[in-house]
């Protein structure tokens, strides 16, 4: 089993694409109004790419509770942002997600605490297991099962290893085993490195 886990691993790592990656005339875009941000491939001036051949798609992050998409009440959550949106081709989210991780800073992203589909979840796998560069700030749930303060605290609707326990012994090791139950923060190294290439659009 473990050596299945680590070839899932290795394969998760070598499918995600870098900014190296780009295909000549694909460009990462970034806007944001207000609480929301998206992030998403585009042309040079901007405009989002809707064509079949990747990399297209985008990624939308918006602050807990700011969005019709996001749950009403998620808790304080660390103050992080939450992705609510996500369609991105096969090993092309992670350098998306990335992005939308360095433009929001020290607040960081979280999952989506309404619903979460299964290549999300595996994203989240993937930064929580392969991704030594990216800080994990561990989240409770809204019973302070780890710890008594509240500004940690977060609805834990989406976060299956958590739902499906039997034993109220084994929430603890569930909450901190789960990926949806951390907000992921990094540097802005890969913002600077598409701005370096000439590969970065903001508007």
């Amino acid at each position: 089993m473990r050596l299945l886990r680590e070839y899932i691993r290795e394969l998760l790592t070598e499918s995600a694409k870098g900014p190296a990656d780009l295909p000549d005339g694909v460009y990462v875009g970034i806007k944001s109004f207000g609480n929301n941000t998206q992030v998403f491939y585009s042309d040079a001036e901007g405009n989002r790419r809707v064509t079949i051949k990747p990399p297209v798609g985008r990624v939308a992050v918006s602050k807990p509770g700011r969005s019709p998409h996001s749950a009403q009440n998620p808790g304080s959550c660390l103050g992080s942002w939450q992705v609510i949106s996500s369609q991105v081709s096969d090993g092309w989210g992670p350098l998306l997600y990335d992005v939308a991780m360095e433009v929001v800073g020290d607040a960081g992203i979280m999952a989506d605490r309404g619903s979460l589909s299964d290549d999300a979840y595996n994203v989240w796998k993937y930064y929580m297991n392969s991704r030594p560069d990216v800080v994990k700030k561990q989240l409770d749930d809204p019973d302070n099962t780890l710890t008594p303060e509240e500004e940690d605290n977060c609805d834990i609707d989406s976060a299956p290893e958590v739902n499906e326990i039997e034993w109220e012994t084994q929430l603890e090791d569930a909450l901190r085993d789960s990926p949806v139950m951390k907000v992921y923060t990094k540097g802005p190294t890969t913002i600077q490195e598409l701005e370096s290439m000439g590969r970065l659009v903001r508007l």
